[in-house]
């Protein structure tokens, strides 16, 4: 039981400031904007307003450059890449074009989707491009510092045998930057 609350404890610090509802009221203004997902194209609008509320404005931008949210959130942040405590130029770079770039066209893209708009197709070639494009930096430039910034593994080339090679090395690393 005492370890069942050292978990709890460890998930919900935090939980209360403010700033985690920023992407619940970025999704509130969408929705009031442009209207709930719907039509032939709606898992698609869902998908990238959720790039922009969640993983561009707040994962990146203020869970992982401010330090804010949930705590278990910074630490992981902290932890997967050390080139966010560090501040590192490149991904600070990649980071504040997602947040101030990404994050508006996506929510854009979103309203054109919901609108039936007929920029519609360029937004999606433009916001794609610069998301592949942030990606291939993002990556390159940790695979060119020989992934000194990464959790430590166990093994070279990291293995499918051990948890951690497997979360932080396949699923966050490679899979997340997709």
């Amino acid at each position: 039981m005492e370890n069942f609350k050292s978990i709890l404890d460890y998930f919900l610090v935090d939980m209360a400031d403010p700033i985690n509802l920023t992407p619940v009221g970025l999704l509130l203004l969408c929705f009031i904007w442009s209207g709930l997902p719907r039509g032939p194209e709606k898992y698609i609008a869902i998908w990238t307003l959720f790039n922009a509320c969640f993983i561009h404005i707040w994962m990146e931008g203020i869970v992982g450059v401010l330090g804010r949210g949930p705590r278990w959130m910074v630490i992981e942040y902290s932890k997967l890449d050390a080139r966010y405590a560090e501040k590192d130029p490149t991904v600070m770079t990649i980071v504040c074009a997602e947040v101030f770039i990404m994050g508006p066209l996506c929510i854009l893209w979103y309203n054109a989707i919901m609108k039936r708009l007929w920029y519609k197709p360029f937004l999606a070639i433009v916001t794609s491009t610069i998301q592949l494009f942030g990606a291939v930096i993002y990556v390159f430039t940790e695979v060119f510092l020989g992934f000194k910034n990464l959790p430590k593994l166990h093994s070279w080339p990291p293995s499918f045998t051990v948890w951690d090679d497997v979360f932080y090395f396949w699923i966050v690393f490679v899979f997340g930057n997709m």
